[in-house]
């Protein structure tokens, strides 16, 4: 391919400390001079390169890198057995070690990509390989149990698409066509609904049940410590490039390592927000429009990026220390901290007893509650209350169902931006619990639609007549421009499904839990004089009423 200036080398072979052999692809510029590195490491064939998010390997070549697509172990046409995540330690420290030593190469590697591939560069980096320089992960997590496969301490039941997906690429591999097709079809249409958790027949036969063993370990253990990558990545830090997205799934696990490693090292790690879901990072989303093309194009970012940190080559720069989207605004933010600073301002939930679906009677108001009686509703954990995606879906069918408390602000007298975490300190009860308590922000518009902004989840398991404690709801952050007239409205409920596995209520564990032993569960919210239930928002450009 010498009409675009980039050579490709496939299959080039990398044998690893066991002796195993992995294979790559080399995109080589025609430059005669020594480049540095950047390698992808992916599950998914490495052809694919993460082009469905990123340009192709020959755009980054002709930039001036070596670039590496390799397959990680058991995937693509790489030898040995596929263990999501565990062999990424070593596997990764022995081909950034490979990688600097490749004819041409500077001897300093960079590494890229998004999801499993972000992922593998957090693994990398654990092990600490000399030459590793800088890395670019985005859309993942580094400590997979809070920012990966546990949110709020609850399954995110819709992994289980992506682990039929990783299945049906197993199958593929041994060539059985009957499981592709199973494995196919239940990962376009995953069966949620099936219980127990771990019991999916489509996964069964597998040399290593990732799925099972993601359910069993339901709480942080020895299992989950394995797979943090961040202490390690604290003990030895390189410069990152962080990208993440207001709708993907794994935002908080983006904002924790960026977060982490800033406050320990400030001057070498950028962040960047886009108004993104995992897949694609388009220029448009559901209800928001992005800025003008080409406004903050990760690939440009990142080879400024790159180039600064791998060639030592001066730029303008790549931007702000944290560069984040704000909705509704449609613009681009800089500014030198995540969050940035805020004014918190409180609204407090009111009712006469009746605040069941948004025709109910709840308000939220910015006086505390005097004397007012407790809502109640009952959740049915056959019935869950459906939530699919952090998109900003319209919810207003759904707030009329009464097995929801719902509580509607007034109209903004002037537009309102909220950047930041959001937090509901709640006072409740369960009979028949213990139970999930879920907490959705809205935004309800003029038209009467309500545009999801944010949830929140805790285990309430306070019982019927004792005294309550106040439970502590973070929600997930946001950066959004409400405007004038747009109502703010939370709702309070059991469930958000299958965002997260349901709780079947009462003392089983949620993983041992089956369709023959869910329950209904009674739970009473309250909110007067010695209750302050009440949200907290993170406010900026704070308009004159709400001061």
């Amino acid at each position: 391919m010498s009409d675009l200036g980039v050579s490709i080398e496939r299959g080039v072979p990398c044998i690893l400390r066991d002796g195993t052999r992995l294979d790559a692809d080399v995109y080589r510029p025609n430059i005669d001079e020594p480049l540095p590195v950047l390698l992808m490491r992916q599950p998914y064939g490495r052809a694919l390169a993460s082009t469905v998010t990123y340009a192709h390997p020959i755009w980054y070549a002709r930039h001036g890198y070596l670039v590496v697509i390799q397959d990680v172990r058991g995937r693509g046409t790489s030898e040995g057995t596929f263990n999501p995540f565990v062999q990424e330690v070593e596997d990764g420290y022995d081909a950034v070690e490979w990688a600097a030593k490749l004819p041409g190469s500077s001897g300093r590697v960079g590494m890229y990509g998004f999801s499993y591939q972000g992922a593998t560069q957090w693994a990398a980096l654990a092990g600490h390989p000399p030459h590793l320089a800088a890395i670019a992960p985005a859309m993942c997590a580094a400590d997979l149990y809070h920012g990966w496969f546990y949110r709020d301490g609850r399954l995110a039941l819709t992994e289980l698409g992506w682990a039929m997906q990783l299945a049906r690429d197993t199958a593929q591999r041994q060539q059985d066509l009957k499981r592709v097709e199973a494995l196919t079809e239940a990962m376009l249409k995953p069966p949620y609904w099936r219980l127990p958790l771990a019991d999916q027949p489509e996964l069964s036969g597998l040399e290593v049940p990732f799925w099972a063993e993601w359910v069993a370990h339901d709480h942080y253990d020895a299992y989950w410590a394995e797979r943090n990558w961040l202490p390690q990545a604290l003990a030895q830090p390189i410069p990152t490039l962080q990208v993440g997205g207001w709708f993907d799934p794994y935002l908080v696990g983006t904002l924790q390592s960026y977060t982490a490693l800033r406050a320990q090292d400030p001057g070498r790690h950028t962040l960047l927000i886009g108004p993104w879901g995992h897949i694609p990072w388009g220029q448009k989303s559901v209800a928001y429009t992005a800025g003008p093309p080409g406004d903050r194009r990760p690939d440009e970012i990142a080879i400024k990026f790159f180039d600064y940190w791998l060639k030592n080559k001066e730029s303008d720069g790549w931007g702000a220390p944290v560069q984040y989207y704000c909705l509704g605004q449609n613009t681009w933010v800089d500014t030198d901290h995540w969050p940035p600073p805020h004014i918190p301002r409180r609204w407090y939930l009111h009712s006469q007893g009746q605040a069941n679906g948004a025709s109910g009677d709840g308000t939220l108001v910015r006086e505390p509650a005097l004397d007012q009686p407790p809502d109640l509703y009952v959740y049915d954990a056959r019935l869950p209350m459906a939530l699919d995606s952090y998109a900003p879906v319209d919810r207003s069918l759904l707030q009329e169902r009464r097995e929801i408390l719902v509580y509607t602000g007034p109209p903004l007298e002037r537009d309102l931006v909220l950047v930041g975490s959001a937090s509901l300190r709640l006072f409740a009860q369960v009979l028949d619990g213990p139970t999930d308590l879920i907490a959705v922000l809205s935004a309800k518009a003029p038209d009467g639609s309500a545009l999801f902004l944010s949830m929140a989840r805790e285990t309430l398991s306070t019982p019927f007549d004792e005294p309550m404690s106040p439970l502590m709801l973070t929600f997930r952050p946001i950066a959004v421009r409400l405007s004038a007239g747009m109502q703010l409205r939370l709702e309070l409920t059991s469930s958000a499904f299958p965002l997260l596995a349901r709780h079947p209520n009462g003392d089983q564990p949620v993983s041992a839990a089956t369709l023959l032993t869910l329950k209904m569960a009674t739970v009473s919210v309250w909110h007067d004089r010695e209750h302050d239930t009440s949200l907290l928002l993170p406010i900026v450009d704070l308009p004159e009423e709400v001061t």
